[in-house]
């Protein structure tokens, strides 16, 4: 590089010394160490607001990153534990939250009645094994997608490693006013009624809207 830098932090044993060059004139301060920390770890906040697409959202603050993505709803292959065909079930429009910190990513999955448009719209619990009230996913054996992909701003991966997975029976109940008990059984009725839509009043609510739920990822 051709261009000389302007400020240069120089770390000696006995402090820290500020270089800063205007023109031909240099000048050199002692610094505390302290306040170069701190400025150091600050943390720079960027966020895209909603945006269009299915990535609805990308937020940056310091060493976290959040990223959002909106499902259409449509017809799924879904593989339940102990069998060898897949389910061909319709399920509505899904919302996935991956929040990543030092390579190490948490994830929410929670139902939409449509794609939102600000942060007031209401979620509910997705119709889905393995997804517990708080949204959480039970991961189980899976392995979590590369680093190439968590580097990245699209959860492409991460919706082939959830749906492409065998759901389980951890966290079946809450998920269904038709079959409370167990949103297996009603999975499993869709298909055998061969439902084009999945039927949005049978939805429960999480009594939480988007923005608030991204709130508490940030916290």
């Amino acid at each position: 590089m051709a261009e000389q830098p302007s400020l240069i932090l120089s770390f000696y044993s006995f402090g820290v010394m500020l270089r800063k060059q205007e023109g031909a004139a240099v000048s050199e301060y002692p610094v505390d160490a302290a306040q170069v920390a701190a400025a150091l770890s600050s943390k720079a906040r960027f966020d895209t607001g909603l945006l269009g697409g299915n990535t609805l959202l990308v937020r940056q603050e310091g060493v976290k990153r959040t990223v959002v993505e909106y499902r259409p709803p449509g017809k799924t292959g879904i593989f339940l534990e102990g069998t060898e065909t897949a389910l061909r079930v319709t399920l509505p429009p899904l919302i996935l939250i991956r929040v990543t910190t030092d390579g190490s990513p948490q994830y929410g999955l929670f139902a939409v009645r449509k794609r939102p448009s600000d942060m007031d719209e209401p979620l509910f619990h997705a119709p889905l094994p393995n997804v517990f009230s708080s949204g959480a996913i039970c991961w189980g054996s899976v392995k979590r997608v590369s680093d190439t992909a968590l580097a990245g701003t699209t959860l492409k991966d991460d919706w082939m490693m959830l749906l492409g997975s065998p759901f389980g029976n951890h966290a079946c109940s809450g998920k269904s006013k038709a079959h409370p008990s167990d949103i297996r059984k009603q999975l499993m009725e869709l298909e055998r009624r061969k439902t084009r839509v999945y039927p949005k009043r049978d939805l429960i609510p999480v009594k939480k809207m988007l923005g608030q739920v991204l709130g508490e990822a940030a916290s």
